[in-house]
């Protein structure tokens, strides 16, 4: 009798031990969400707005938080990187040399979602649309890709400038002329995918 006493008590003791592990987990999470600054990637950090004078997030919702966080000097941005099929994008952290729109272009180079040479020629914003005009190699690029292809190439740069931006969509020009692609002329406004 006093064994078998002693084997429930035993076993009593080690489910407290469990659920109190459990319970210390779960609050140990809790708190570290709670202490973290929630912050989205256009955040204080790299615009040095507060969160309330940020500007309205892209269309879709939350922000796009990145597979991997790469903040190790310079300015921590998001690309959109083709997953290895070349099928769907894929935001990814990393860092860029400045705020610039070639660093942004440049990050987008290094990460492999666009070809080396790729510039930025001029770009402006207008009632939460932005124009970037990209230099031929761009444009060679576009057409030179199949239609995969191509949509990787625009959304990479839409989806990155959205971000970054904080804007809601983007027109895309080469030399200043609508960018074409061998079937379709893009001469409107695209806007970020998911």
């Amino acid at each position: 009798m006093k064994k078998r006493t002693g084997i429930i008590i035993a076993i009593i003791v080690i489910l407290a031990v469990i659920v109190g592990a459990c319970i210390y987990g779960y609050m140990s999470g809790r708190n570290e969400t709670e202490n973290t600054p929630s912050e989205t990637v256009e955040g204080s950090a790299q615009t040095g707005q507060t969160q309330e004078e940020q500007p309205d997030e892209p269309e879709g919702g939350e922000s796009v938080q990145p597979e991997q966080a790469n903040p190790s000097g310079g300015e921590s941005v998001v690309v959109y990187v083709p997953d290895e099929q070349g099928e769907t994008l894929t935001p990814v952290g990393t860092d860029a040399a400045d705020d610039s729109d070639q660093a942004l272009v440049d990050a987008l180079i290094a990460a492999g979602s666009l070809p080396a040479g790729v510039e930025v020629q001029s770009s402006s914003t207008e009632n939460g649309v932005l124009r970037l005009d990209m230099n031929m190699v761009y444009g060679n690029a576009v057409r030179s890709s199949g239609t995969t292809g191509e949509n990787m190439l625009i959304y990479a740069l839409v989806n990155t400038f959205v971000q970054a931006r904080g804007v809601d969509s983007v027109i895309i020009t080469v030399d200043g002329a609508p960018l074409e692609s061998g079937h379709e002329v893009y001469d409107y406004p695209l806007q970020a995918t998911n």
